[in-house]
């Protein structure tokens, strides 16, 4: 049987890992995407800190507006993704796949306006200078 190493953090880690965790608990609100199958539910169990507990259990509905801890809005933005490949050949002439895009399949864009905002946004602004 595997024994990790326990190995002790110092003063700057510790807090450092404590003002993450206080950010990862914080409630942020938005509207969940569920891109792979429009209009259905995503059922998922998501787990970070050990400080957790259990695992907890979320039932989100394409659509909808919920609020969600950070870590788990962040989670839904950014991680959940599959990779598109391309057939390539490589230098010795043998056939091989290369993934060349991420496809995201969910998606959580927040609506509580937060500067801290973990998905680029795809707002344009527009300068127009009148001229008389």
């Amino acid at each position: 049987m595997y024994v990790p190493k326990k190995t002790e953090l110092t003063k700057e880690q510790k807090e450092i890992r404590k003002k993450q965790f206080e950010k990862d608990h914080t409630m942020v609100k938005g509207r969940f995407t569920f891109k792979e199958v429009p209009g259905a539910t995503l059922v998922f169990s998501f787990f970070k800190y050990k400080e957790d507990g259990r695992p907890k259990r979320y039932e989100l509905v394409d659509g909808e507006t919920y609020t969600l801890p950070y870590m788990v809005a962040k989670h839904l933005a950014t991680n959940v993704y599959e990779d598109v490949y391309q057939n390539q050949v490589d230098k010795d002439g043998r056939p091989i796949q290369v993934a060349i895009s991420k496809r995201h399949r969910t998606g959580f864009e927040r609506i509580d306006f937060d500067d801290d905002n973990f998905v680029p946004s795809t707002i344009i602004t527009v300068d127009k200078t009148l001229s008389l």
